[in-house]
């Protein structure tokens, strides 16, 4: 089983401690960027379907002048996400998953239980395994709950009340100012021409996502659906040697395409999602030669370096607070792009900071119930009627809008929902209000910092619980069907044992052998769907 997330491979050795000076930086001056925070931007929900967010207020802001105003952030809240878990945590355990489960019916059950049945067969010993696999099966149950039948918005709005999802304790993301920025935003206009030598650098080099040998490399790329931006192409990948050209070609057409995954990890050199860092002393980093072989060899100007700048500033927060993840993300789309409306949970509960180093990007903030409910409505009953739910939304004054330009910064907080579009600019306001200036590619750079009290205290639960991965009980009903089934099952394998003359360790065998047959049976059928997995992916 291919793991979306996983724990850092040896990260035991000796570490070399160091300790970082920390130098008062300047007050944000000199350069000028383009502060478009509070811009109320027009988002394309499907070719011809757009919505634009006048009355949706502007997201709040952090100021932080230096490494000690980020870690008093930083620390306020991952204290406010350590007291809120329980209304918000994507887990089995969570009140709120426990409330709407409740209120959930026969059909429901059973597709959660055979859910719990798949689950207790797959080796999960470690928080990784555990976390992800609580993750889905949370979710689940999200799902389960919205799109029951005849489930109306009033309803839902009810229950993100009742949950206190739109509190400001639980806001999706704040903007961040000040003169540390100097030293952790950047921002230049990037074309095809500049991004193509990046993704192949990244593609290529060990560790990175899509990193080994193939006769034909490919690159990630999701393709946005023109009747339905929530939707995307079941191809999420396109050839190397084509990327620039099909890239060019969308851009001229007005087609959305983004890549969501191309990634780097500065501490393993390994693919795949980083796992929260062992525990170590404040300011020790991992001596592992991968970290300077990496850096030295990417030649990708917006992250080279960036891993050890981020890591200098985050060096006061103590890793009691918070945790750098040392897998750096270089998002990159096109105008007409959109994520839906998400919480990230591919990974265990995180903050991310988002650097907007070319074009612009808007966050629509939405309390967590409301922003699920939002992507159902736009993958299952189209642009139409989500159009008609954000006005609504938007008239109500009802979640927050922050939009990115280049030099900026942005927050993500995880207890909040996030929806992120690539504005068009021809699409935007015209004067008096301030148009949004052309520009080639939206290109963010992307770090998380695991909430360390969140993630210890779900670390200890799952670690120690022996019913980790039933989280529904069974009714005397239920349990009396499935020792029926139990023993139908024995009898059927019985016979065949004996028709084959198979052993308990032959049946073994082939049964383990069968499965991996079904797996891989199953993964071809979900490759050739294909449709709309990028929730896994942040942003």
């Amino acid at each position: 089983r291919n793991l979306v997330i996983r724990r850092l491979a040896d990260m035991s050795a000796p570490t070399k401690k160091r300790r970082v000076e920390l130098v008062q930086v300047a007050p944000a001056g000199g350069e000028a960027s383009l502060q478009l925070s509070s811009f109320a931007p027009t988002l394309s929900l499907a070719d011809g379907v757009t919505v634009t967010l006048s009355s949706t207020p502007p997201a709040k802001t952090e100021t932080v002048a230096n490494a000690e105003s980020l870690a008093a952030v930083l620390k306020r809240r991952a204290e406010v996400a350590r007291q809120t878990h329980d209304r918000w945590v994507r887990s089995p355990r969570a009140a709120w998953i426990q409330s709407l489960l409740a209120e959930l019916g026969p059909p429901a059950r059973e597709e959660l239980l055979a859910l719990q049945r798949r689950h207790t067969t797959l080796a999960a010993e470690d928080f990784a395994t555990r976390w992800e696999l609580g993750a889905e099966w949370s979710g689940r149950v999200v799902a389960l709950w919205l799109g029951a039948e005849g489930r109306s918005v009033e309803e839902v709005i009810a229950k993100a009340a009742e949950f206190g999802h739109e509190k400001e304790e639980l806001s999706s993301g704040v903007v961040l100012e000040g003169g540390l920025l100097h030293s952790l935003a950047t921002g230049a206009d990037v074309g095809v021409e500049e991004l193509l030598p990046w993704v192949k650098a990244l593609t290529a080099a060990a560790g990175s996502a899509g990193g080994a040998a193939t006769e034909a490399p490919t690159a990630s790329l999701y393709r946005v659906d023109p009747s339905n931006h929530f939707l995307t192409a079941a191809d999420t990948s396109a050839p190397l040697d084509s990327l620039g050209d099909e890239v060019r070609l969308r851009i001229a057409s007005g087609r959305g395409v983004g890549s969501l995954n191309t990634t780097f990890d500065f501490a393993s050199g390994e693919s795949g999602s980083g796992m929260p860092l062992p525990k170590r002393a404040v300011g020790d980093r991992p001596s592992s030669p991968e970290i300077v072989r990496g850096r030295a060899r990417l030649g990708v100007p917006l992250l080279d370096g960036y891993w050890e700048r981020l890591d200098d500033a985050t060096y006061v927060v103590g890793e009691g607070v918070a945790r750098l993840n040392p897998r750096l993300y270089l998002i990159w789309k096109t105008a007409g792009y959109c994520t839906p409306y998400h919480q990230d949970v591919h990974v265990p509960p995180h903050f991310t900071l988002y650097n907007q180093t070319s074009g612009a990007s808007a966050f629509h903030f939405l309390p967590l119930l409301l922003g699920e409910y939002a992507t159902l409505v736009g993958r299952r009953d189209g642009p139409s009627r989500l159009k008609e739910l954000l006005q609504r939304l938007d008239g109500e004054g009802v979640g927050e809008v922050a939009t990115l330009g280049p030099k900026q910064m942005l927050l993500i907080l995880p207890g909040g929902a996030h929806g992120v579009y690539v504005p068009r600019p021809a699409l935007q306001l015209p004067p008096p209000a301030r148009p949004l200036p052309p520009f080639r590619l939206s290109v963010i750079r992307a770090a998380e910092l695991f909430v360390a009290p969140v993630c210890d205290l779900y670390e200890r639960l799952l670690l120690s619980a022996a019913d980790w991965a039933t989280p529904l009980g069974l009714s005397e009903r239920e349990a009396e069907a499935e020792a029926a089934t139990l023993d139908a099952f024995a009898a059927v394998q019985q016979r065949a044992c004996a028709e084959l003359g198979l052993s308990r360790s032959d049946w073994t065998f082939f049964a383990t052998l069968l499965q991996r047959r079904w797996d891989a049976a199953a993964e071809a059928a979900g490759l050739e769907q294909g449709a709309n997995r990028e929730t896994t992916i942040p942003l």
